[in-house]
């Protein structure tokens, strides 16, 4: 299969199979009883009647027509249960991807898909636009109203991929957008923020580009020392369970995994000025002979990486952590060797939102 969702062709083939799985199984039973009967002895010959024929299956377009009576019958209900979905921190972005999917009367109306979404990946709200400006104008103003009529409190941040901030005095587009938020925090999606200096990159089929984004990230964020403590902790006792010679902190570390690591520990920003320093000393380091591969192409397009860095370097305080706004929430314990180790689910970004 191409993708992992539940297109309507792979739900009849799924319900083709299970029928001809079923159909088969019922036939050998058939088939095995009337075996049994011509053993035993007759005067007559003994005929039995051919099984049934397997029940056709409607087609994917059947599938679609009965789902779409099935929201209709429903629309009221999820209209009142996504207008009753709020959230804390938000998450807006835009895509060209479902308007492309768009065919009949309907094709060619709409160039953007914009949809908001809440910490734990609920969609506020999607709306289908020409463009991505003053379209967006109603889709904030009907969702500041919706908070407003149900007396919820009003969200603290929100992250998107572009308008984060503006030059000079006064407020950014976004922002004036939001205006019935006075106290809303924009924030730039990271990913988004790190994608931009990899603009500046020759090419990422570079050798040393997977490194590039790693310290990159470095950078950008550090590790919680507590959680990572107590990581190591029961990594380093399970490593005891499987009698491994030779313990170190090297080897303890070379066990754990980016995706124990994501579950079970935090980050957080460095700060502002500290993100600069690094960043600087990073290209700095990859613009010089520690740069290029071993056929000596260099990683960084010098000149078009310190013109990007230069617009970019304003935005680093756009990305740093909101001071008093919790990102993480507990989802679950995992014991590991005897050791609790709490579950995170982060709420940091956008990218979710266009997966």
């Amino acid at each position: 299969e191409r993708t992992l969702g539940n297109s309507p062709s792979r739900l009849v083939r799924q319900v083709r199979e299970n029928h001809s799985e079923e159909w088969l199984k019922r036939v050998c039973r058939y088939l095995g009883a009337c075996s049994d009967f011509v053993a035993q002895p007759s005067l007559l010959p003994v005929k039995f009647p051919d099984p049934p024929e397997p029940v056709a299956i409607p087609s994917h377009r059947w599938m679609l027509a009965v789902y779409g009576r099935d929201i209709l019958s429903r629309l009221d209900h999820i209209k009142a249960s996504i207008t009753s979905t709020f959230g804390n921190i938000l998450k807006m972005d835009s895509t060209k991807k479902i308007t492309k999917k768009l065919s009949g009367f309907a094709k060619g109306t709409a160039l953007w898909l914009t949809s908001v979404s809440n910490e734990v990946g609920q969609i506020l709200i999607s709306v289908l636009t020409a463009q991505e400006g003053p379209a967006l104008d109603t889709m904030a103003a009907d969702l500041i109203r919706r908070y407003s009529n149900a007396g919820v409190a009003p969200p603290q941040l929100l992250y998107v991929d572009c308008e984060c901030c503006r030059e000079g005095t006064g407020q950014s587009k976004l922002k004036q957008r939001f205006g019935g938020w006075p106290d809303l925090v924009v924030k730039l999606d990271i990913y988004h923020f790190m994608r931009r200096l990899a603009s500046g990159c020759t090419k990422d089929a570079h050798p040393l580009y997977p490194i590039f984004m790693s310290r990159l990230s470095s950078c950008i964020f550090e590790w919680d020392s507590g959680d990572v403590a107590l990581l190591r902790q029961a990594k380093r006792e399970q490593l005891k369970r499987e009698r491994v010679p030779g313990i170190t902190e090297k080897l303890v570390d070379q066990q754990i995994t980016k995706e124990e690591l994501a579950l079970h520990c935090r980050r957080r920003t460095r700060g502002e000025h500290q993100t600069i320093i690094m960043i600087e000393q990073l290209l700095n380091e990859l613009m010089g002979v520690k740069g290029r591969d071993y056929l000596g192409v260099p990683l960084l397009d010098q000149e078009r990486m310190q013109h990007i860095w230069q617009i970019q370097k304003k935005h680093v305080k756009c990305i740093q952590d909101e001071p008093g706004v919790l990102l993480y929430t507990v989802t679950g314990t995992t014991t590991k060797e005897g050791i609790v180790l709490p579950n995170y689910r982060c709420a940091r970004g956008s990218t979710s939102l266009e997966s």
